[in-house]
């Protein structure tokens, strides 16, 4: 059943057993896995089917900090969440994301890594790794190279076992925003509630149990929601900022007894730097390391250090991804070429229209195979992968750029906060504390010298990156994985959650999402999401 908020009386109480709040990947695995179940499901979602430009602007907020994306841009409120801004290339004109596991380092905890350290281990997570696996419609649970090589595309011959090559897949977006919606519409014991944006957590006298929820259907009218259980599933910037905002009756929040919501937040930026082969054979030999379809998945390597070294020597979590790319001149020629078609549809003045023709000619030889290629493979421009199967595309590359995305290191300064700034339901607005900290910088310094090392050893290549953090090139200022902000540990004074998910001092409140991750990592936090989704859901139906 569909319930439009907007449609119901002021007022208006529902009751359900079990509430979800959110309708992303995370809440949409969960309804999934209590469908038909012998009790009532409720899955809330602030906006509709469609994208709604003013209930997205309820993502709009402050960054105080270092430089970072638009915070309304990071995350989507539509049914489906952000898998709908899901880029990740997952077959020819086909858009997914990306999955892989976290490591088993991830979960140790470090004495040299302040704040590491999981309640359970990635054997633990193991089964439900698998599982997730058929959620996202990926291939099978394997993650080494020598899963997926076939002849054509196998790993760089490194000669040192410091580096190596690990796999990730791609899984299409059309499940979560299509399939699973359709199915959770038909289900006869879930009742999904659209423009329902909740405001207000409230629990009992006693602080220790969540009575019901206080949503606003729009500026002048409320609903209620009663349930037995609530399961916070709206991302790393939501979970935390709707705890800190339910505090009519605990002034520091809901659960946050112990200053502990929030903080600990954590994204990833994507650095960049170039790998210039000694030999332009190398790539004939990296088609591992391009989106690359082999057993009917589409698979991708990364390059990266061995977790044996990352405990030596102490460094965090890392990955380079390769891509081919023109000579720098060329690559100045194909943005000149874009200008050059601005300036001239716009009628700017002669010399801005002279500066770019010049500068396209210099890279003509590029912008002339390319225009071939593009045409022949029917699409715009070379996107991030499938560029190895066709052999005399890669005669217009000379170099790779690497994509580095960085571990960041759990900081309880990094933090998600209410802002004095309210959005157009009288809410605070979300206000993130977020910075790089030395020990990330240095790092990703190391990460990248370890891998110039093995480059050059191996006769690979020259790896250029810049040691100086004011030198550094950014593909991306973060990924939008909003990871920690409501961490799980088991002592209340370290984590919001314990190690089922619950928030501590609450009998009947849960969080799924990648807030809970108490260390980052280096994978996309999708299929681990999935993984804990499914294994809070298993607890959930022993508690009904």
């Amino acid at each position: 059943m569909i319930i439009d908020a907007r449609s119901l009386p002021s007022e208006e109480s529902l009751e359900t057993h079990v509430c979800i709040i959110g309708a992303g990947p995370a809440g949409l695995t969960l309804a999934r896995e209590f469908a038909n179940q012998n009790f009532q499901v409720t899955l809330l979602e602030s906006g509709g089917f469609e994208f709604d430009s003013e209930i997205q602007s309820l993502n709009t907020g402050k960054v105080i900090g270092d430089p970072y994306p638009e915070l309304s841009g990071t995350r989507r409120r539509q049914f489906g969440g952000t898998s709908h801004t899901w880029e990740g290339q997952n077959g020819y004109k086909e858009y997914g994301f990306r999955c892989l596991p976290l490591d088993v380092i991830d979960f140790e905890q470090r004495d040299w890594l302040p704040y590491s350290g999981w309640p359970f281990t990635r054997t633990d997570l193991d089964p439900f790794y698998e599982r997730a696996h058929q959620v996202c419609q990926i291939g099978p649970y394997a993650y080494k190279a020598e899963d997926w090589e076939d002849q054509r595309a196998v790993r760089l011959p490194f000669k040192s076992d410091r580096i190596g090559t690990s796999m990730s897949q791609y899984g299409p977006r059309y499940p979560f925003t299509e399939e699973y919606p359709q199915q959770i519409k038909q289900t006869p014991n879930i009742t999904t509630v659209i423009y329902g944006t909740v405001v207000e957590i409230v629990t009992d006298d006693s602080n220790q149990t969540v009575t019901r929820l206080r949503i606003a259907a729009s500026k002048d009218k409320q609903v209620w929601l009663n349930a037995k259980i609530f399961i916070l599933a709206t991302g790393g910037f939501e979970n935390a900022r709707l705890l800190l905002a339910s505090n009519k009756q605990q002034t520091s929040g809901l659960g946050n007894q112990n200053d502990v919501v929030g903080r600990y937040f954590m994204d990833r930026p994507i650095l960049s730097c170039s790998l210039i082969p000694y030999n332009h054979k190398l790539l004939e030999q990296t088609a591992l390391y391009d989106i690359y379809r082999t057993k009917g998945v589409p698979v991708m390597a990364r390059v990266r250090l061995s977790e044996d070294l990352m405990r030596r020597e102490h460094i965090l979590n890392n990955g380079a991804q390769l891509f081919p790319r023109p000579q720098e001149r060329q690559r100045k020629a194909t943005l000149a070429l874009r200008s050059l078609g601005s300036a001239i549809r716009d009628r700017q003045s002669l010399p801005n229209v002279t500066k770019n023709l010049i500068t396209a000619l210099s890279g003509g030889d590029y912008i002339l195979v390319a225009g071939f290629w593009a045409a022949i493979r029917k699409i715009p421009a070379l996107r991030r992968g499938d560029w190895s199967y066709l052999p005399y595309e890669k005669l217009r590359f000379s170099q790779f750029e690497i994509f580095y995305q960085i571990e960041q290191a759990p900081d309880p300064n990094n933090r998600v906060t209410l802002s004095a700034e309210r959005d157009f339901l009288g809410q605070n607005k979300v206000e993130v504390h977020w910075k790089l900290n030395p020990i990330d910088i240095q790092n990703a310094v190391r990460v990248q010298e370890i891998w110039a090392e093995e480059f050059d050893k191996a006769g690979l290549g020259k790896l250029q990156f810049a040691k100086k953090r004011e030198d550094w090139k950014f593909e991306n200022l973060a990924m939008h994985h909003h990871i920690g902000s409501t961490r799980i540990n088991n002592d209340p004074k370290q984590g919001v959650v314990d190690a089922n998910c619950k928030v501590h001092g609450i009998s009947n409140l849960f969080i799924a999402g990648s807030s809970v991750f108490p260390t980052a990592g280096y994978s996309n936090p999708t299929l681990t999401i999935i993984a804990l989704s499914l294994r809070l859901a298993d607890h959930i139906k022993t508690l009904i």
